[in-house]
């Protein structure tokens, strides 16, 4: 995985457990119990039990591989109802560091809550403790005050652990978006002339995810390509012929596959320079300048080698796509597909359709698990422009989600669809394509109107996830 990738930064979590203690003997209201339970010594030690229950349901329930948490805070109040600056202080400690306060306790946790929130402005979480037999209603009681605030603060509310690591992906996609700077190289038109789906206005996108574009003169790439030093060209070799090593199998000239890796190192040292960690450049236009007829290569492996360490990258300077490879990236863990998705008209009455382009990755299936078998296809029938290939037909009857966005940034499409094979896995062009099912084709097609022809999708099911994300982005969202 590339160190820059965002898909590796973790959600900073700090706990915090509130925990109403007297000092004094009394029953009433805000306060149970008889005898020794009415004792500050009792209450302390009872409290100090729940404590040890929370932070062990954190070490067993939480999803460690996308959340740093924090060493608990303990936060202790007493019946005056003081809390005091110094204890508010040290829960507070990390604040520039923390994304989000997961915040459990005793009694009584909502008031010290919303002052947690109006200090830190920070998101809220809770969720009930794995012995709890009903839902965490402190959460619901300072959630109702702050909402009605109207002042954006963000809180919530679990009903399990599986419910909060959900809402922590969320998060932690949306914190990932926000820290994504995407190198979008240019040729010429700002829009490219083969995707004007892909956005209206580059500023929509920077509002909506807080993510940040670099424009960079695509023929400066040559550029770097003609300067690559000894040292750029040993990787270049050393990862060739680890291509090469590796492969299911080669269907073109092999010793032409190093001229599309010396590309990809070309752009790697942009991306570096920069300090950018997603990339996307216009097919069309690059290609009309003949420099890619001139020096045998195409883009494809290098979208692909990136997704696979983590960095999002598309086809066809279509930054919309950028963003849903990097939404689904984050989400699910795995290297995306994208490409133009249409409707198989010959066989409309099983609701067939297919998504192609030559973009396929290794890690499909997660970063975690084995490499898939790539094939390496040439793109042109000169027999040079290296594409990975990967045979769809073998996941037949798996499930996969698909997304796109409209050319707004403010409405989602998102979709399931159950794979049924692969259209010319080892055809030359780009022509490698999965093909599979859907509800409603017809549907699908009245709806991709108004989103555009490049869908990113990925292995499972993350519809209620990507509903969840739309929700927190403020997207409006449809399903097909």
């Amino acid at each position: 995985m590339n160190q820059d990738s965002v898909v590796v930064k973790k959600l900073v979590v700090q706990p915090v457990f509130v925990s109403l203690v007297h000092r004094n003997v009394f029953m009433g209201p805000c306060r149970y119990g008889a005898g020794e339970q009415l004792t500050y010594d009792y209450e302390k030690k009872q409290s100090m039990k729940t404590l040890d229950v929370f932070n062990g349901d954190l070490d067993q329930y939480i999803d460690h591989d996308s959340v740093e948490l924090l060493e608990t805070k303990y936060l202790e109040w007493h019946e005056d109802f003081a809390v005091k600056e110094d204890y508010l202080n040290d829960v507070l400690s990390n604040n520039d560091k923390v994304d989000v306060y997961l915040i459990s306790g005793t009694r009584l946790i909502s008031y010290v809550s919303t002052i947690i929130a109006k200090k830190s402005h920070k998101p809220l979480a809770y969720c009930p403790l794995s012995n709890s037999h009903y839902s965490r209603l402190g959460g619901i009681d300072a959630s109702a005050h702050l909402f009605a605030l109207d002042d954006g603060y963000e809180v919530y509310n679990a009903l399990n652990y599986d419910d909060l690591n959900r809402s922590f992906r969320i998060l932690r996609t949306r914190k990932a978006l926000k820290n994504t700077k995407i190198l979008f190289g240019l040729r010429n038109n700002v829009l490219s002339f083969g995707c004007v789906s892909s956005f209206i206005n580059l500023q929509d996108i920077t509002n909506r995810f807080g993510t940040e574009i670099m424009h960079y003169n695509g023929l400066e790439f040559f550029k770097v390509l003609d300067q690559l030093d000894e040292n750029d060209l040993a990787e270049a070799k050393k990862i060739t012929d680890g291509l090469i090593q590796d492969a299911n199998g080669i269907h073109m000239a092999a010793e032409n596959m190093i001229n599309d890796v010396k590309f990809y190192v070309a752009v790697k040292k942009v991306l570096k320079h920069f300090d950018c960690n997603a990339f996307t450049l216009p097919c069309f236009e690059m290609c009309a300048t003949q420099e890619l007829n001139k020096r045998e290569l195409t883009f494809c492996l290098t979208h692909s080698l990136l997704k696979d360490e983590g960095i999002p990258s598309a086809c066809a300077g279509d930054v919309g796509s950028v963003i849903t490879i990097a939404i689904l990236m984050n989400l699910a863990k795995k290297a995306p597909h994208m490409g133009n998705c249409m409707v198989m008209l010959d066989d409309m009455e099983h609701n067939s359709m297919r998504i192609l382009h030559d973009v396929c990755s290794k890690y499909m299936k997660g970063f975690d698990q084995d490499a898939l078998p790539i094939d390496y296809v040439s793109f042109t029938k000169g027999n040079w422009g290296t594409t990975m290939r990967y045979d769809f037909a073998k996941d037949r009857s798996q499930n996969i989600t698909m997304i796109n966005l409209n050319p707004k940034m403010d409405k989602i499409m998102i979709a399931k669809g159950t794979i049924t094979g692969c259209n010319d896995c080892l055809t030359p062009e780009c022509k490698h394509a999965i093909t599979f099912t859907v509800k409603d084709s017809r549907d699908f097609h009245e709806k991709e109107a108004s989103f555009g022809h490049h869908f990113a999708w990925v292995y499972g099911d993350y519809v209620d996830d990507l509903i969840a994300l739309a929700k927190t982005l403020g997207l409006g969202y449809v399903l097909a």
